[in-house]
């Protein structure tokens, strides 16, 4: 039995192309729009382990993909999350242009492009498309009707919209890009809400998704529409539906707005129910004020006073994982492929906290923590080390709170990540 643990944990080394999903526990994600990810783990007094941002299809087509923020991501110890939003034109319907091919070319330079960057991100393509806000929904698709595209007993939206995701998913593997986990994630509500425009009648079948995710909003009063609605009535549907889908659920986006009741008691309701939803293993706040239809809306976890201790309080327990877990097979028995270094746990910390690394080879290896400045606070190690994974205990005495830098070098490579100390 160790020997098979041994194996599969080598392989998730060697091949990191999925993101790990942790066996108890749900990561800390965000959408922060333009803060800095230090800012919103400042306010959360956590860091988070996942970044959501969004990016849509260019009209020239020529590949865009983000590698400056996606970078970025990784080098605040985060995995990006690209929420990819096909809004392209196309005749009799948008995704005509994808399913007939003109844009293959431009997905298979951006396949190559996030092969080329080769670490694992997730991509949410086509999000919400039960709903009619969105060109490449199945709304504006061919809705309900039955006779204008494949299969003719089943609505056309949804076989269109199934069948523009799922040869967007076929060049990316005939490409043989293997670092992207795909994300297939509907609305809560539908669109129009009928029964054609069911989230189920979207899905494009398990070889084709990694994550199922959900999105939805408490808006309380803020629209003429809207009411307040507590999260379990926004996410047990949809939740008692998918669960038996055999896939990791993520919550793409969720938040609640101050007006029509009680956001502090709102926030701390949902991350009770996520604890509660087991298969839920990460959940995205949306970090913004935005205006919503015509109607000024605040999303941020810091809109008052009380729904920031609510989310502080709520996201303190562990678990909520602010980066990805370690694996429990002996150090010494693991020789990774790859040179790495991981986010410390826990972070923030008080006054001590774990950095572990891994070295594919025996060398010459330093690790030192520098303040914000980039004054050298501590070398933890500067000797000649194994191949292996290694880990270190860094203790802050006699530094004050705030954010630190530690740095591993090896083999003529460097990285580097944040920590916080929070006391």
């Amino acid at each position: 039995m160790k020997k098979i643990l041994l194996l599969s944990v080598l392989i998730s080394l060697q091949l990191f192309s999925q993101v790990p999903i942790p066996e108890t526990g749900c990561y800390h994600a965000a959408f922060i729009n333009t803060d800095a990810q230090s800012s919103f783990e400042l306010l959360a007094g956590k860091n988070i382990a996942i970044e959501m941002f969004f990016t849509g299809w260019p009209a020239n087509k020529l590949p865009d993909f983000p590698l400056t923020k996606c970078n970025l991501i990784d080098a605040n110890g985060a995995i990006p999350h690209i929420t990819w939003m096909p809004q392209v034109p196309g005749s009799p319907f948008p995704l005509t242009s994808i399913i007939n091919g003109s844009y293959d070319n431009y997905i298979l330079l951006y396949a190559n492009q996030v092969k080329n960057w080769g670490k694992p991100l997730f991509i949410r393509l086509g999000h919400e498309f039960n709903g009619d806000w969105y060109t490449y929904g199945g709304a504006n698709n061919g809705g309900g009707t039955l006779n204008g595209f494949g299969d003719s007993t089943k609505a056309d939206g949804p076989e269109r919209f199934i069948a523009a995701y799922q040869r967007v998913h076929d060049l990316f593997e005939a490409n043989s890009v293997d670092n992207v986990v795909w994300v297939w994630c509907p609305n809560n509500g539908s669109a129009p809400n009928e029964t054609w425009n069911i989230p189920e009648a979207y899905y494009p079948g398990n070889d084709y998704v990694d994550w199922i995710g959900f999105d939805g909003y408490n808006f309380g009063t803020t629209q003429t529409w809207s009411g307040w609605i507590s999260f379990f009535n926004i996410y047990n549907p949809l939740y008692q539906k998918f669960k038996n889908y055999g896939k990791p659920i993520m919550l793409g986006e969720f938040a609640s707005v101050e007006q029509g009741g009680s956001k502090s008691q709102w926030i701390a309701e949902a991350y009770s129910w996520l604890q509660f939803y087991t298969q839920i293993k990460a959940a995205t706040w949306f970090n913004i004020a935005k205006v919503e239809g015509t109607v000024f809306t605040d999303w941020r976890i810091n809109s008052s006073a009380s729904a920031l201790a609510a989310y502080q309080t709520a996201i303190a327990n562990p678990y909520f994982l602010g980066s990805i877990p370690a694996t429990d097979v002996e150090n010494e028995n693991v020789v990774p492929k790859y040179f790495s270094l991981e986010q410390n746990y826990p972070n923030p910390f008080n006054p001590t906290t774990k950095i572990k690394f891994a070295l594919p080879k025996s060398g010459e290896t330093k690790l030192v923590v520098y303040n914000i400045f980039g004054a050298k606070v501590q070398i933890l190690v500067q000797s000649y080390l194994s191949a292996g994974i290694h880990e270190v205990n860094f203790t802050s005495d006699n530094l004050s709170s705030g954010v630190y830098l530690y740095s591993l070098e090896f083999d003529g490579k460097k990285e580097m990540k944040k920590m916080i100390l929070q006391k």
